[in-house]
């Protein structure tokens, strides 16, 4: 039993953002059921890496959905989804503007089949406004909050963070901003229009905005570190490894000092503040790597620093992820099935729905084929098969 049990979500969402948030409500329960196009379905399933020529990156993103295709440019199609709509409780869509109420499909008319429905919408830049009809995906959020200006070295490009860091932010606040909306309904009765924007996710995220209150036009780059504290970043050990070292703090600061073996620099007028530090990072990040090359195993280092009170990590990639003893014990990293009926019955490592309840836990679910809960959905809303397999044929058909 998941905390969202008899809740009924309406997928309509595509690629990332959307579905992620989709995903998030059949974690906990919820009925998600995902309306793809025939043939090829949500972008999402051509994405990689490919398992046995299975889209991981859609196995996960879609977990827990029952996929059902439609073709939105059919009146019989669009009649279908009007029914879902009918006794659903949330509806999800990530379309440019205008572009849902042009098959008839918008929050007006939804809303008059379904008073009471929240209706969550997922776009680049808002329903409105100067932009609203630009197509837009993560990495023009990246690019117009202001992220990727302060992101990468000094003297080189703005660089993209390297996922798509827009559409978790996105999924989340579309989760988050449904889920209030549908508090709300339950304390008053009424449904409502959920506006969320990739690109204001990202904006609400670039808290160097407040360093124009202060003259400056850019937030100055500090590649691995950062440009309003040091040490606050990354550093070189032996063999190509590194760690992140972050002393902020008085006491952590002269706490780092006594490990490298460098006390003096606790009153020395170069490193006795914030400012002076970051002024002089690079002669400070010498001292620190000095260090850090004692060392065969950046962990050892590690080890040291955290036992003093200094907060610092290995740099990890991938395998250190999956294999971290602390992740695997808190149940972060987690094995996925396969989708049913995919040709495949492997497992493979993700990460699981976040948070950790005290009542009811969510559950990671497995993928769905494209179109496998045809005839169970389209059955419960009065098809007959025959007419199941009708409207199939023409939607696949229909261009």
């Amino acid at each position: 039993m998941g905390m969202l049990d008899g809740i009924r979500v309406i997928d309509m969402t595509m690629n990332a953002a959307g579905p992620g948030a989709a995903s998030m409500f059949a974690d906990h329960g919820a009925e998600v059921i995902k309306v793809e196009r025939p043939i090829t379905g949500d972008d999402c399933r051509s994405f990689g890496p490919f398992l046995d020529g299975v889209s991981l990156s859609d196995a996960w993103t879609n977990r827990g959905k029952k996929s059902v295709t439609v073709n939105l440019q059919d009146s019989e199609g669009v009649g279908f989804v009007k029914k879902l709509a009918a006794n659903a409780d949330i509806f999800l869509e990530s379309f440019r503007p205008g572009v849902m109420a042009r098959l008839g499909l918008g929050y007006e008319v939804i809303r008059e089949i379904n008073p009471k429905i929240i209706y969550g919408s997922l776009t680049a830049f808002g329903q409105n406004g100067s932009y609203a009809k630009r197509p837009g995906y993560d990495i023009i959020a990246q690019a117009m909050s202001g992220l990727m200006a302060a992101t990468g070295e000094p003297e080189g490009d703005p660089m993209p963070v390297g996922v798509a860091l827009g559409d978790f932010v996105g999924a989340q606040n579309l989760y988050a901003g449904v889920m209030t909306a549908l508090y709300h309904r339950a304390m008053t009765g009424h449904g409502q229009w959920v506006d969320i924007s990739l690109v204001q996710g990202l904006i609400f995220m670039n808290g160097n905005l407040h360093q124009y209150a202060v003259g400056r036009k850019n937030a100055p780059r500090a590649g691995a570190h950062n440009s309003l504290l040091s040490p606050y970043g990354l550093h070189h050990g032996k063999d190509g490894q590194c760690a992140i070292v972050a002393a902020v703090g008085k006491k952590i600061w002269e706490s780092l000092c006594d490990v490298i073996g460098h006390p003096e620099l606790k009153e020395d007028p170069k490193f006795n503040n914030v400012a002076p530090r970051v002024a002089n990072r690079k002669e400070l990040t010498a001292y620190i790597e000095d260090w850090l090359k004692q060392f065969d195993n950046i962990n050892d280092a590690v080890d040291i620093l955290q036992a003093h009170g200094v907060p610092s990590c290995k740099v990890y990639g991938l395998e250190d992820v999956i294999l971290d003893k602390h992740f695997r014990e808190q149940g972060w990293i987690v094995e996925q099935s396969m989708p049913d009926n995919c040709g495949s019955d492997k497992t493979f490592f993700t990460r699981a729905p976040v948070g950790k309840y005290s009542e009811c836990q969510p559950q990671l679910h497995k993928g769905c084929v494209l179109g496998a809960y045809n005839h169970e959905v389209m059955t419960e809303y009065g098809y007959s098969d025959e007419d199941i397999d009708r409207l199939q044929k023409k939607w696949a058909e229909k261009k």
